[in-house]
């Protein structure tokens, strides 16, 4: 655009050139007009005058003139209203008229400003400090002739560098004439400037500004081709874009109805793992508490031993009693005394067997753990469902992140999605874990369930055989106190009952021991208990943080998907707007060449529109200059005779 204008500006500097300092060549044209329009140093027209010149002949010009001479004959001339005649043998014609109440094409304003201070021209002439001027050219709405759409200007300031320095102009074209900065800013047709000179000045001045129109009529031949294949190719490229966009927001789509379901299934594993925690509080609390019974059990074997060993001390005592021929009423009391007791403790023993065996078995777990809220089977159940969505929604996760992978825009979702798999996966495991748990409760409590029947079994028989016992330990001790004199008899009788309770200690000392057993590996289970409960805690804030991570990744999933559709749509509004483009760019280069080359319609006469046959029109436009006035000598008297240039130049300040 840059070499454009230059190319421009040049061209507008030869045209000019040749139109006002040499004659015109148009020996085709019935006429043609320079028109000089002198304004004063702000931009408002002071004089406008038309030079009109013709070939030789009769010639006949319209034009509302003050006054009208011809610059380079001494042929009559006549004016008859707007009607101009004269006959001229000269081979060119230079009519000079000055013009009344006439409207220039452009408005033309030059404002000065010294140090942020508006001054007019004769106030800021011989001043110094910072310097400002505002130069603008807009169209004349006033003036009826379309001149300001098919005529460029040229306008020139020339600024002294011995009075001015750090001279800015940013649209201007700066070129350097011997000590001076010359700024040339070119005007396009149908377009106006609005722009600004700073510079520091010393005592400033200034050389009038000069401002040159001619009409475009440039032949420009502009390939447009090559940028139109780009922005094919930048059309092509934001089609795929928004494809993509499309893709990715599909995916997302996906993505966060996967995350969501996710996001549900991981709030319901919290739900099922705090419900399984506060299940085995409650199995660890019932273990607990049958570890006591089992406890107190074990404190009432060693009362059944100790009954135990005092009857076969009392049977010794009696038998050796009974070997020295005498019998004692106070031993016989208290065989039947620890009888009794022995009968009382294998009852309670029963008891608290059968109690053991209504109480222990994995029903009564399953009924225990149902009673506090917590349904094992559908725990099993819940467990394996989770299992299966889990393996569900870590294959989709992976699916994503395969799609994903890769790609830089998602590097820190695609990190997060692996984590959140590898959480996943641990869940399973614990999932799977917490069902084997479940299954070896159930074949330990089973098995032990067995144990208790067989010891509540072999419980009965005693007792029942017991009973039988101490009701001959009664009848003994009653047949001992009516039959004293049967001592013979009854010492053989103890004899045998000394020999059958050594098999009777054997069995309960057996019996007590198997309890003892019952005792000690029942704490194993309770030991199990508690680490069960703490791997459930584990569990619950494993499941928790794995919640909250979920929660954060469906947080972000969110945030891309609503980036994603954002995207989605603002490619899509660049391929609407983008949509063409090359057509449009080809027809906007067409009307830029248009409006920048001119018309080359016929030309109409600036002076009159009776003027039908111009060839062409142009206009010179003069400011004041700024100085620093003097006093005026003294004229001479003598007439100096100027030659027609000579008048021509005096009559813009020149000479």
């Amino acid at each position: 655009m840059k070499l454009l204008n230059k190319i421009i500006s040049l061209t507008l500097s030869v045209l000019i050139f040749m139109s006002v300092a040499l004659p015109v060549s148009a020996e085709s044209s019935a006429k043609e007009e320079v028109i000089y329009i002198m304004t004063k140093a702000d931009g408002s027209v002071d004089g406008v005058y038309a030079v009109s010149i013709f070939n030789r002949g009769n010639i006949t010009d319209y034009g509302e003139y003050n006054n009208v001479k011809l610059l380079n004959t001494s042929d009559k001339i006549s004016a008859d209203g707007d009607k101009i005649t004269f006959s001229t043998d000269s081979e060119k014609a230079y009519m000079q008229g000055t013009m009344t109440d006439v409207e220039i094409p452009w408005k033309i304003s030059i404002r000065y400003f010294l140090d942020g201070t508006e001054m007019t021209a004769d106030e800021i002439a011989g001043k110094s400090g910072d310097l400002e001027i505002k130069f603008s050219v807009e169209k004349n709405e006033n003036c009826k002739a379309d001149f300001f759409n098919s005529y460029a200007l040229q306008a020139s300031f020339t600024l002294d560098t011995k009075l001015c320095s750090k001279i800015t102009a940013d649209d201007a074209t700066i070129a350097n004439v011997g000590s001076s900065k010359q700024l040339t800013y070119t005007i396009l047709p149908n377009k106006g400037i609005d722009t600004t000179i700073t510079a520091k000045v010393k005592n400033f001045e200034m050389s009038a500004v000069s401002i040159n129109g001619i009409k475009m009529n440039l032949d420009l031949d502009v390939d447009s081709s090559e940028i139109t294949d780009k922005i094919s190719t930048l059309n092509n490229g934001i089609d795929k874009i928004d494809n993509g966009a499309k893709q990715v927001y599909n995916g997302s789509t996906d993505l966060k109805n996967g995350g969501n379901t996710l996001k549900k299934s991981s709030s319901n594993l919290y739900g099922g793992t705090k419900s399984l925690d506060n299940g085995v509080d409650d199995l660890a609390s019932g273990i607990n508490t049958l570890q006591i019974g089992l406890d107190k059990l074990n404190t009432q074997s060693k009362n059944l031993t100790g009954g135990s060993a005092q009857i076969k001390s009392a049977l010794k005592k009696i038998q050796t009693s009974l070997d020295s021929v005498s019998a004692d009423k106070e031993d016989i009391k208290k065989l039947t005394s620890a009888s009794g007791q022995i009968k009382t403790a294998i009852k309670n023993l029963k008891s608290g067997a059968s109690k053991l065996k209504s109480n222990l078995g994995y029903a009564q777990y399953k009924a225990a753990m149902s009673a506090n809220g917590l349904d094992i089977d559908k725990l099993s159940f819940g467990n394996s469902q989770a299992i299966e969505s889990l393996t569900a929604q870590i294959s989709q996760l992976k699916e994503t992140l395969e799609k994903i992978q890769g790609n830089e825009m998602y590097k820190e979702q695609a990190e997060e999605l692996q984590a959140q798999i590898s959480q996943l996966t641990d869940i399973v495991a614990l999932l799977t874990g917490s069902n084997g748990m479940i299954t070896g409760v159930e074949q330990y409590l089973n098995g032990l369930s067995g144990g208790v029947s067989e010891l509540y079994s072999g419980l009965e028989q005693l007792e029942t055989k017991y009973v039988e016992f101490d009701k001959s330990i009664n009848k003994l001790a009653n047949s001992l106190s009516t039959m004293l004199v049967n001592i013979s008899k009854l010492s053989d009788g103890i004899d045998t009952l000394v020999k059958q309770y050594k098999t009777l200690d054997g069995g309960i000392r057996s019996y007590t021991g198997g309890v003892k057993k019952i005792v000690k590996g029942y704490s194993k289970i309770k030991s199990g208990a508690s680490d069960l409960a703490e791997g459930s805690n584990s569990l619950v804030d494993g499941t928790k943080d794995f919640n909250g991570g979920i929660s954060s990744l469906y947080s972000g999933i969110s945030k891309l998907y609503d980036g994603a559709g954002e995207l989605y749509e603002g490619t899509d509004k660049i391929k609407s707007k983008t949509s063409g483009m090359d057509k449009k760019i080809n027809n906007k280069i067409d009307d830029i060449i248009e409006s920048i080359s001119g018309s080359d319609s016929k030309t109409d006469s600036f002076v009159s529109e009776k003027n039908t046959n111009v060839s062409s029109v142009q206009f010179v436009i003069k400011t004041d200059k700024i100085e620093v006035k003097e006093e005026k000598s003294e004229k001479s008297d003598t007439k100096e005779k100027l030659t027609f240039w000579q008048k021509l130049l005096r009559l813009f300040g020149l000479y």
